[in-house]
């Protein structure tokens, strides 16, 4: 289960994404890792990592 910092983050990027009126693809919590990914943008360009502490980042991925 995420945490409940990972939840209150998520709400606000995604109501930031959304407040930019980009679209989101892809919600989903990776228990294995135990973060939450989302994969938003009109091209699907953007994606993010949530840590269960709440932070977050923009995931790239250096063998792209």
């Amino acid at each position: 289960m995420p945490t409940y910092e990972q939840a209150i983050a998520s709400v606000c990027v995604c109501q930031s994404l959304s407040d930019m009126l980009q679209p989101i693809h892809l919600f989903r919590y990776d228990a294995s890792y135990k973060y939450i990914f989302i994969l938003a943008g009109i091209n699907e360009g953007i994606e993010i990592i949530i840590f269960q502490d709440g932070n977050w980042e923009f995931y790239e991925d250096d063998q792209a």
